[in-house]
C-alpha cells in the first residue's frame, strides 16, 4: 500500500510529444527576454545627430528650433533614448521615418494636426472632436469626415476657430440636429451625441484646456471617460497626438499591437497569433518597457511599421 502511494505521489515524466509541444510555446517573458538578450545592431548615435534628423525634417529650420514638445518634453532626450534601448530595436526605424511628425508640425508652427493659437480654452474640445469624428475610419475617410464637420459650424482645417461648444449647442437648441447638424457632418449618431455631450460638458466647465493640461495621464482618462462615447482608444489617442503625453502606450490599438509583434516577431495569443489587447497586455508591456520614460515614441513607431500615418 506504501508502495502504491509513493508512487501516485510522482509526477511522470513528461512523453516527447509533450516536450516538444511544451518547448513550442515559450512564456511572455521568455519571449521578452529571447528579443531583448541579443543586438540588433549598432544602436550608437548621438544627440547631435538626433539634432540634424530633427532640422533635416522642417523645411528652413533655425539652428536654436525649440525641440520641447506641447508637453514640455525634449524630443532630442526622447528620441536619443529610445534609439539606443532595447539594444537599438528602434534605431532603423528612427532615421528611416524621421521624428514624429506630430510634433514637427507643433516645433513648426506652434500648433497640433487640430490645434490652433487662438487661447479661448477650447484647443481640447476641438481635438476630441476630432477624433471622436474620425473613430473606427481609415485616415482619408476620416480627414473627409472632419472637414465635413467643421463646415457645418463655418470653420476648416486652416482656421478651426468657430469650433466651439456654444457654436454646437446653438444646433442643438435652435434647429434640427438630424438637418443641421448631423447629416451635413456624416457622422453616426453616437459620435453626434458623443460631440454634444463634450460641448455640454466644456461649457458646464468640467472639462477645459486648463484642467486638462494640469491633470495626469490617469486623470484625464477619468474625467474624458465619463463623457459617453469616449472609451479608452479616444484618451490614449488625446494624450499621445494631441497633449504631446510622453509616456502613452495604447495596447488597444490594433497598429500598435500589430507592430510590436512585427518588430519583435512574436506571436500573440489572439486568433491566428495575432497579438490580444487583453491576453497579451503584460507581453506587449513588457517589451515596450525598455523605452519607458517615452513610450509614445515607441507607440509612434509601431504605426510606421504598420504604414499607418500617425
Amino acid at each position: 500500500m506504501a508502495a502504491r502511494a509513493a508512487a501516485a505521489s510522482v509526477t511522470p515524466s513528461p512523453t516527447k510529444k509533450q516536450k516538444v509541444h511544451n518547448a513550442s510555446v515559450p512564456s511572455p517573458q521568455a519571449q521578452v527576454e529571447r528579443r531583448t538578450l541579443f543586438p540588433v545592431k549598432d544602436s550608437t548615435i548621438t544627440r547631435e545627430e538626433i539634432r540634424q534628423l530633427i532640422r533635416s525634417h522642417i523645411p528652413n529650420a533655425a539652428d536654436n528650433i525649440s525641440t520641447k514638445t506641447m508637453d514640455g518634453w525634449c524630443l532630442v532626450d526622447a528620441l536619443l533614448h529610445c534609439a539606443t534601448a532595447s539594444n537599438g530595436m528602434l534605431k532603423d526605424l528612427i532615421l528611416k521615418n524621421g521624428p514624429p511628425k506630430c510634433y514637427l508640425k507643433y516645433f513648426e508652427t506652434g500648433k497640433t494636426s487640430t490645434r490652433g493659437r487662438c487661447d479661448d480654452g477650447y484647443q481640447s474640445f476641438r481635438s476630441l472632436c476630432r477624433i471622436v469624428a474620425g473613430q473606427q475610419l481609415a485616415g482619408s475617410a476620416a480627414s473627409a469626415i472632419w472637414e465635413r464637420f467643421l463646415a457645418v459650424v463655418g470653420a476648416s482645417k486652416n482656421d478651426a476657430t468657430s469650433l466651439t461648444p456654444q457654436a454646437i449647442l446653438s444646433i442643438v437648441r435652435n434647429c434640427n440636429v438630424e438637418d443641421d447638424l448631423r447629416a451635413p457632418a456624416g457622422i453616426s449618431n453616437a459620435k453626434c451625441r458623443c460631440i454634444i455631450a463634450l460641448s455640454e460638458a466644456f461649457e458646464g466647465g468640467e472639462l477645459s484646456d486648463d484642467i486638462l493640461k494640469s491633470a495626469s495621464d490617469e486623470e484625464v482618462s477619468q474625467k474624458l471617460q465619463k463623457v459617453k462615447g469616449i472609451g479608452p482608444w479616444s484618451v490614449d489617442m488625446f494624450l499621445l497626438f494631441e497633449s504631446h503625453r510622453k509616456n502613452v502606450l495604447p495596447i488597444g490599438d490594433l497598429a500598435v499591437r500589430n507592430g510590436t509583434a512585427k518588430l519583435w516577431k512574436v506571436k500573440g495569443k489572439g486568433k491566428n497569433g495575432k497579438m490580444c489587447a487583453k491576453k497579451d497586455k503584460h507581453l506587449i508591456e513588457s517589451l515596450h518597457e525598455p523605452f519607458s520614460p517615452y513610450r509614445s515614441i515607441s507607440s509612434y513607431y509601431m504605426y510606421q511599421l504598420v504604414d499607418v500615418k500617425g
